[in-house]
């Protein structure tokens, strides 16, 4: 891959953070994934283009209809995608869940925490869980509004990743590599982090 448009044709709108563990090696060639909130396909065309066994899910049908026809258009695919709801998870186990700015549409921490349990119970063991969302560890960015929602400068209001929900949801996982915070804009903060399950 020697030019711009073929490394954006392998890995399309990825999430950087994302790109950075794969070329890290920190991903299993031969893991089931599933994208938890998978949009119109950006994280997935690296799986898809590499014949990972893949399910992505969305609320949104018509994000779900385009993922669908990224996916029939790839000669190696093994995706499928599919209308759903976090909360509601009934498929196995597997091996890496993308869970990427879909967090912080939780309605309150109770329903933060059972949507996690739920990624955690679908999540084998030694299994990876890459996760992505607002966040108001290492910034200052977020002014506390109700039931675990953040307002942030650009006017986003989100349930947002603390230090001491960060730290409730470590339990049972071990950091690949330590949790990261990025500042878009002096507006708005994200957290990036990758766990196993131990």
């Amino acid at each position: 891959m020697n030019t711009i448009r073929e490394i954006n044709n392998f890995f399309g709108d990825m999430d950087l953070f994302l790109m950075d563990y794969i070329l890290k090696g920190k991903i299993p060639e031969t893991a089931k994934v599933l994208d938890a909130g998978c949009g119109e396909g950006r994280n997935a065309i690296f799986f898809v283009q590499k014949g990972y066994d893949f399910l992505g899910i969305d609320s949104d049908e018509s994000k779900i209809r385009l993922a669908q026809y990224m996916s029939n258009n790839i000669s190696t695919s093994k995706a499928v995608f599919r209308t759903g709801d976090i909360h509601h998870l009934k498929e196995n186990a597997f091996d890496l869940i993308i869970c990427s700015r879909v967090l912080h549409f939780a309605q309150s921490e109770e329903d933060f925490f059972a949507m996690w349990r739920v990624l955690s119970r679908h999540l084998s063991k030694g299994g990876l869980i890459y996760l992505s969302m607002d966040s108001v560890i290492e910034n200052t960015m977020g002014v506390l509004k109700e039931n675990g929602k953040y307002e942030f400068q650009d006017g986003a209001i989100h349930f947002s990743l603390t230090e001491e929900i960060y730290n409730e949801i470590k339990k049972g996982f071990e950091e690949i590599e330590p949790l990261k915070t990025l500042v878009q804009n002096k507006v708005r903060a994200q957290s990036f982090v990758l766990l196993r399950k131990v």
